[in-house]
């Protein structure tokens, strides 16, 4: 695996994760709004953007270990495809063996479904 492909990799599994954790306190706001406010997952660890998506929206893509919520613009196409695009955010998959394996290996909610 390329080095830079590892450190993306790594990047998005870190903003995924920050986002399970600000997930719990969401949960009180969400209730009521029907939105969670995230971190833009990107590969990019200086960014530090925000953006709000439906609860339903977060819990679907979180079920994908390959699957990550960005800005829109924030993509990078030679680790990813935008597979979906909404109104202020859009949904990318990891391609390819190595990053796949990155996304899957660090996914916080894989010993979830058992």
């Amino acid at each position: 695996m390329e080095e830079r492909e590892r450190r993306l990799g790594l990047n998005e599994a870190m903003f995924r994760e920050v986002n399970e954790r600000v997930e719990e306190v969401n949960q009180a706001f969400g209730s009521i709004t029907g939105k969670f406010d995230i971190f833009c997952e990107c590969g990019d660890v200086t960014c530090a953007e925000r953006l709000s998506v439906p609860m339903s929206e977060y819990e679907r893509v979180r079920r994908e270990a390959t699957r990550f919520l960005l800005i829109p613009g924030h993509e990078d196409p030679t680790v990813e495809s935008v597979v979906e695009t909404h109104e202020g955010y859009v949904i990318v998959e990891k391609e390819g063996m190595d990053v796949e394996q990155v996304a899957e290996a660090t996914d916080p909610r894989k010993d979830d479904s058992t």
